[in-house]
């Protein structure tokens, strides 16, 4: 991550993280304890909060399914 897009870091809410992830809560808590989910933040005494760009570099390392093979039902 280069400066310019540090200055735009973000916390991101519970809500918009499972928005975004499309993984419920006690996926990224199990993932997070595992160290396979980036860690989220105490912003104040009742609020937490991941780094945006945390959670986007989590999205874009995982893998994709590859090619859809012929014959397979997907259409």
């Amino acid at each position: 991550m280069n400066n310019d897009e540090r200055d735009l870091d973000r916390f991101l809410g519970e809500n918009e993280v499972a928005r975004i992830t499309d993984l419920s809560r006690t996926t990224r808590w199990r993932l997070e304890r595992d160290g396979r989910f980036p860690r989220k933040r105490h912003i104040s005494a009742n609020r937490i909060g991941w780094l945006e760009s945390e959670i986007r570099e989590f999205i874009e390392s995982r893998p994709s399914t590859g090619p859809i093979e012929p014959g397979s039902g997907v259409t």
